[in-house]
């Protein structure tokens, strides 16, 4: 069962990140590695993932205006595309966000960067 459970997120996954185009993923790093840096305790994780994940919509809403589509248009369009996005798809994009911000903010303390009132 755990097996099953492991595969279905697995092709999620798959599904959700390897049909990015390019310009999706580089947005989206942006996006985590500056919430990343923002996390200073893991407490906050879960307002700042919903954040980036809200970020990251707004900044490919503004590329596919950059690019020529109607702004008029957009708010129904990004409306009908999350009316329609998986359970499963929102969960492996807010796991995702989670971890790897979670990553940089671990990486950045380790690097020195943590410094934040003294509590070692």
């Amino acid at each position: 069962m755990l097996t099953q459970i492991l595969n279905d997120m697995w092709d999620i996954v798959m599904r959700v990140f390897g049909g990015a185009d390019a310009v999706s993923l580089i947005i989206m790093l942006a996006v985590v590695v500056l919430f990343g840096l923002m996390l200073r305790s893991f407490g906050d994780v879960i307002t700042l993932t919903v954040s980036a994940l809200i970020v990251y919509g707004l900044a490919r809403l503004a590329y596919s205006v950059y690019q020529g589509a109607d702004p008029g248009s957009l708010p129904g369009t990004a409306w009908g595309d999350l009316k329609v996005m998986t359970v499963g798809d929102l969960v492996v994009y807010f796991l995702a966000f989670a971890i790897v911000m979670g990553i940089v903010s671990i990486l950045r303390s380790f690097a020195g960067g943590g410094g934040g009132g003294g509590h070692h």
